[in-house]
């Protein structure tokens, strides 16, 4: 890692964020193979790519990241169907995230670095599954929680997961809590058990201090996404991993720089 991100740094910023772009695109196509295997149960590693319409096994140039959706014009090269969509916005967005982290890390190329893109890759993940089949796979969030642990390990030192270990059981007794809640008054579950776990690791990232700002912003994004959800596809209920894992990783990056206590006191007291 250290050789590799020494080269690199060694490039121009608009080169190595080429480079981290292409990473992603790289990155992003094993998500897309992921989030789709993770639900159909197949073999993630050594089950060979294919159409999913006539079942050719692809080449390697029909898997080049994007620019083999693009060159196809979005259909299979064999039976000429149209390929979703899906495929290629995963990888772009995974880009996207992968060059934004480059430049909140201050355009090092660490390993820090590494483990943010690691933890917002598994965060996307997360929301392609939540969207696509309401549900959150517990391999995604055991996977989360260890790039968790690493992350809080090199930021903060080797006893900061023991220390949020408090923080971690708030999070998931308030999440028990607004369960419990809506479904007494609505008797509507609200709340999925998943994203009842996914708060124990929020609490276990975020600590204490965060508790506030995640749970508000991941209410506000709920209220703003999923009425929008419901009036698109016509449903009752709509995926909250989004709303939760936006919240998780704005809290994780910038909490520490908001106050809220201040902020809401200023509003409270001021003349």
């Amino acid at each position: 890692m250290d050789f590799v991100s020494t080269e690199i740094s060694q490039l121009p910023i608009f080169l190595q964020a080429f480079v981290i772009a292409i990473a992603g695109l790289i990155f992003g196509s094993f998500l897309s193979l992921i989030s789709h295997r993770l639900i159909t149960k197949e073999a993630i590693v050594f089950a060979r790519s294919q159409c999913p319409k006539c079942h050719y096994q692809l080449k390697f140039y029909n898997l080049i990241p994007l620019f083999s959706w693009l060159f196809q014009r979005g259909k299979c090269s064999n039976c000429h169907q149209k390929i979703s969509w899906r495929y290629p916005l995963i990888e772009s967005v995974i880009a996207v995230v992968f060059v934004a982290n480059f430049f909140i890390n201050k355009c090092l190329i660490d390993q820090n670095l590494l483990l943010l893109c690691l933890i917002s890759a598994t965060l996307i993940l997360m929301c392609i599954t939540d969207l696509e089949h309401y549900v959150i796979p517990n391999i995604a969030q055991y996977i989360l929680a260890i790039f968790v642990i690493l992350w809080l390990i090199h930021n903060k030192g080797n006893d900061a997961p023991i220390k949020n270990l408090q923080a971690a059981f708030l999070y998931l007794g308030f999440g028990l809590l607004l369960l419990w809640f809506f479904y007494l008054t609505t008797k509507i579950e609200a709340i999925g058990i998943d994203d009842i776990k996914f708060f124990f690791i929020a609490g276990l990232a975020l600590g204490v201090k965060n508790f506030v700002l995640f749970m508000m912003m991941s209410s506000v994004f709920g209220l703003l996404f999923g009425p929008l959800w419901q009036l698109i596809r016509k449903e009752r209920t709509f995926p909250f991993a989004p709303a939760i894992c936006v919240s998780f990783y704005v809290s994780l990056l910038w909490g520490n720089g908001i106050n809220l206590v201040g902020f809401f006191g200023s509003l409270i007291f001021q003349n």
